[in-house]
């Protein structure tokens, strides 16, 4: 009868059982762990929250506290005018401005004043030859200002060269006179000068002061004197009376001169703009001055949208949410600020301000936003669901719209107020905000703490389970050599 060794099991002894050994003690006491960076997980959600929902808020804060504002800086105060006629004159209006209706004829447009030198072969010398060579000095008189020009002539200058040189000179010294050659035909040219602002007070002046450059080209002192009319050929004046360059027009018939064609002394704190004459016969074009209903109704209409989105995530971080599975099972999931009073009770006093009344709208005014057309839904959110009521409230009595956002109780007043104590810093949004990446802070810090003592934890038990490795090594070793000497005391019959 042979006789055999019993085998040692040395599954154990590989460095990948020792891993599977040590990896599932750690998961057996990484569970408090594992629950900690579950609830800092749980806190980020809600420092997401939160910081939406302050975002919202401030959005809201901005529209609040824009429409809070008084005097002109409203912009509910916005002013229109309407033209019966806009191709010959519009008008702009600031917030200030008197809502009424105004006619106006346009007669006469302000002109820039334009001064035309004779017409000059190009390539010819006739200027060079008439002044001689040196400097020649001109003035140029705007505005009642005269300014002295020099201009260099040399011998043989062609007179496209000395006219260049004159613009070129005129335009260096920059006094409200833009100077320019013209090529009025493929071999001749004109020096222009022209004053950069329209009317009779910028009307030219041109005189010689040491030479006789400006006469040469044709603007000689009987020219300019007596406002000689430019032709085709010789110097002159393209509007040979002063009073032409003027506007002239009929306010509520009150005849008018101005030196522009954009007037903003006439109304106040309305700008005309004039584009084109009439006939002294023709009707007069009628400005309607009033409340800017388009301008108005987009800023209510940003409010409301500022509004509707700050309640709308607020309602929704609020109430809790049921979903039913394919099972029918149903889950409820809570809120992230469900049950939170703070949050519950911002929530009311926004819908109370935009339902309740202002107190402090005059007596027989609107004293509530539904009266203006603007409601609240079911579900929490504005919207201008009258918009003729809205129309006729900003028409007829603008003002009446401004008290109920802006006087002393006002919508936007109430909100700015109550806002502030939430989107300020250090207000209630930054303490819970604050507080909650204080708290993930402190979490994540005893996370590593725990996290250090379960990798102590764990090489303990490595060295423990090498150690017995080691040991079932060694008694494999063992086992094989007496596997080998009891083969060789069979092989030679010591044994039976």
């Amino acid at each position: 009868m042979s006789l055999s060794m019993p085998s040692l099991n040395t599954n154990a002894s590989s460095t990948s059982g020792v891993d599977q050994l040590v990896a599932m003690y750690v998961q057996s006491i990484s569970q408090p762990v594992v629950n900690m960076q579950s609830q800092v997980s749980q806190i980020n959600s809600l420092v997401s929250v939160y910081q939406s929902l302050k975002s919202k808020l401030q959005a809201l804060q901005s529209q609040a506290n824009s429409l809070a504002a008084v005097g002109t800086l409203n912009p509910l105060s916005a002013e229109t005018v309407a033209s019966s006629n806009s191709s010959i004159v519009t008008a702009t209006a600031e917030t200030s401005a008197t809502p009424g209706t105004h006619s106006i004829l346009v007669t006469q447009l302000a002109k820039n004043d334009t001064l035309v030198s004779n017409e000059f072969t190009q390539s010819n010398t006739d200027i060079s030859t008439a002044t001689g060579a040196g400097t020649d000095t001109f003035s140029v008189t705007v505005n009642g200002t005269a300014t002295n020009i020099n201009v260099a002539v040399n011998s043989g200058d062609t007179n496209s060269t000395v006219l260049s040189n004159m613009a070129s000179a005129v335009n260096a010294a920059n006094i409200g006179v833009t100077a320019s050659v013209v090529d009025d035909t493929s071999s001749t040219a004109r020096l222009v000068l022209q004053s950069k602002t329209s009317g009779s007070a910028n009307a030219i002046g041109v005189a010689d002061v040491t030479g006789t450059l400006a006469a040469s080209t044709g603007w000689t002192s009987s020219v300019i004197s007596q406002r000689t009319a430019e032709t085709s050929t010789t110097a002159g004046y393209v509007n040979s009376s002063t009073s032409s360059l003027d506007a002239n027009f009929a306010l509520d018939g009150v005849q008018i001169v101005r030196g522009s064609n954009s007037v903003s002394d006439v109304l106040t704190c309305v700008t005309l703009n004039l584009a084109s004459t009439q006939l002294a016969t023709d009707n007069p074009v009628t400005l309607t001055v009033g409340a800017d209903t388009n301008s108005v109704q987009s800023t209510v209409q940003n409010f409301i949208s500022a509004y509707n989105s700050a309640v709308s995530e607020l309602n929704s971080d609020i109430a809790d949410t049921t979903s039913t599975d394919s099972s029918g099972n149903t889950t409820v999931t809570r809120g992230a600020l469900a049950g939170d009073m703070t949050f519950m009770n911002l929530q009311l006093s926004l819908q109370s301000m935009v339902v309740g009344q202002v107190g402090s709208a005059q007596s027989g005014n609107p004293n509530n936003l539904s009266q203006i057309g603007i409601t609240l839904g079911s579900d929490g959110t504005l919207s201008i669901s009258n918009q003729s009521a809205f129309n006729n409230a900003v028409t007829s009595n603008p003002q009446s719209v401004i008290d109920l956002f802006n006087s002393s109780s006002g919508v936007a007043v109430q909100l700015n107020n109550l806002l502030t104590q939430f989107t300020q810093p250090g207000g209630t949004m930054d303490q819970q905000i604050n507080g909650s990446q204080d708290q993930i802070t402190s979490m994540n810090n005893m996370i590593q703490s725990m996290q250090a003592n379960i990798n102590l934890q764990a090489q303990a038990v490595r060295q423990k389970y090498t150690s017995y490795e080691q040991m079932l090594i060694q008694l494999n070793q063992t086992q094989t050599n007496l596997n080998n000497i009891w083969s060789g005391m069979s092989s030679s019959g010591m044994v039976a």
